[in-house]
């Protein structure tokens, strides 16, 4: 009897480095471990992160994934940030922008050709970000961070969650990505679930 399984290679990992965000996001569907975000928790070990590329590597892995939490936020992003160029492996990392300085928007650059950054945005002013987000200031700390990537040379895509509330912005928050040099827009509609349930009341 012949074997018919297909062999497959692998692609893209993606790597949920931390379950901790500096944003309090009304919709995050990583709801439990959200109310107290200066809590202290628990973060990829870059050891394992190392072993998993190790193994994975052989089996044809391309690219990865870095997202969360807030991804950034992990004590030791650059060094997994150095892993990623030194596997010479595709970049992707998704990211509400925040803590996005030039130094770190240049060391995602460099990892390997073509890295792709998403970033989220849910409304063009501040209000309406900063009622979805949860924290007083962000608007601007994201738009800080979307020109910190594109100076560095990225085309960061711009995600917005779409609910009712910030649902007649999405004209200007394309023309607002369009302004920062942003290079797509993408579109999510929220989902009711975990600190997200009750959104579509919203």
């Amino acid at each position: 009897m012949s074997d018919r399984r297909s062999t497959y290679s692998l692609n893209q990992i993606y790597f949920y480095l931390t379950e901790g965000c500096n944003l309090k996001c009304r919709h995050c569907w990583i709801a439990p471990k959200y109310q107290s975000p200066e809590r202290v928790l628990p973060v990829l070990d870059l050891k394992l992160f190392r072993s998993i590329i190790a193994q994975a590597k052989p089996l044809g892995l391309l690219g990865v994934k870095l997202t969360g939490g807030e991804p950034l936020l992990h004590p030791q992003i650059r060094e997994i940030l150095e892993v990623v160029r030194y596997q010479d492996l595709r970049l992707t990392v998704e990211t509400n922008g925040t803590l996005c300085t030039p130094e770190l928007a240049e060391a995602m650059k460099s990892t390997t050709e073509n890295p792709f950054v998403s970033v989220s945005l849910d409304g063009a002013d501040a209000e309406t970000h900063e009622w979805v987000r949860g924290v007083e200031g962000c608007f601007d700390s994201t738009l800080e961070g979307v020109r910190n990537l594109v100076n560095a040379g990225f085309r960061p895509q711009i995600i917005m969650s779409i609910m009712r509330r910030n649902k007649d912005q999405m004209e200007p928050v394309v023309r607002l990505a369009e302004s920062l040099g942003a290079g797509s827009v993408k579109f999510n509609l929220v989902q009711p679930t975990a600190r997200g349930e009750k959104m579509h009341e919203a």
